[in-house]
């Protein structure tokens, strides 16, 4: 589970402060698609616009009220009215920016799929409440916003389908891809990574990062040209190159969990050649899963 205590928020706010801060704006696959990636204490996570001509479809809602903010903003920029917020999966750094989001544009509907709020149900609100209780005022939204349940596979946007496709294991057991055919574009969620540490706090066995890593060629296989990672670093490409960089890790992080004798060594072996990753948080995270205290 997302969860921070006050020591190790401390070492999460730190991350952030060492690598600065940046919001980073891209077109991806056609100018119907608007990315905004977090920074570093928002702990790099993508939220997609996906805009029509009147509306627009928004996936995933960011994490810290300063990045939920920041896409709000570029929502607006677009001039169009939002009509759905697709939550990807349970994590906060997906969900806490609802609140964020829901203040700014009150007309559009929280969703996320069934399995996926059986969760959030369980886990969302004793998160936010150790979210909050450790964090200085402000870092996150004041409330919690919980999404109401997805009625149907797929989300409309002024008649066209936006497929939102079944739960699989990523870096944790429920996440939601979506695939928008028509843009021939691919949002793997936390199922793809590039340029960043992964997540592994949940995917301590060999058959959860088995399940992980063949979920990954399934994303691949849909051959989609362009492919939103759930994290990546500010210039870190949207292609193909997500899914070889997750399965890398992945192959990675088993090998170094096979030698390691200590939390030490696991942090050497997996910032050997990797000091530039971004996420440093889910490094530590997953370090301290490996090798508890």
């Amino acid at each position: 589970m997302f969860l921070l205590n006050r020591r190790n928020f401390l070492t999460f706010a730190a991350a952030g402060a060492a690598a600065g801060s940046f919001s980073n704006q891209v077109n991806a696959a056609s100018t119907n698609i608007k990315l905004f990636t977090a920074d570093e204490a928002g702990v790099l996570v993508d939220s997609t616009v996906i805009v029509g001509e009147r509306s627009a479809v928004v996936i995933d809602a960011q994490f810290t009220r300063s990045n939920a903010t920041a896409l709000a903003d570029l929502i607006e920029t677009t001039g169009r009215k939002v009509e759905t917020i697709l939550i990807t999966h349970h994590h906060p750094d997906h969900l806490l920016g609802l609140a964020v989001l829901m203040d700014r544009f009150p007309q559009a509907k929280p969703l996320a799929h069934r399995s996926v709020m059986a969760v959030i149900e369980k886990a969302a609100e004793p998160t936010f409440k150790a979210l909050t209780a450790s964090a200085p005022k402000g870092v996150f939204p004041d409330k919690l916003v919980v999404p109401g349940v997805l009625s149907a596979p797929f989300i409309e946007l002024e008649g066209e389908r936006i497929e939102v496709l079944d739960p699989m294991h990523g870096d944790t057991e429920f996440v939601t891809p979506v695939h928008i055919a028509a843009l021939d574009t691919l949002i793997s969620a936390d199922v793809g990574y590039i340029d960043t540490h992964l997540w592994l706090e949940e995917n301590t066995k060999p058959e959860q990062i088995d399940k992980w890593r063949e979920n990954t060629k399934k994303l691949e296989a849909l051959g989609a040209k362009t492919i939103i990672p759930g994290h990546r670093n500010q210039n870190s490409a949207s292609d193909a190159s997500v899914f070889a960089y997750t399965r890398s890790y992945l192959d990675r992080w088993e090998h170094a969990l096979g030698v390691a004798k200590s939390a030490d060594e696991l942090k050497a072996l997996l910032l050997n050649g990797h000091e530039d990753a971004g996420f440093r948080f889910a490094l530590e995270r997953s370090i301290s899963a490996a090798f508890p205290k």
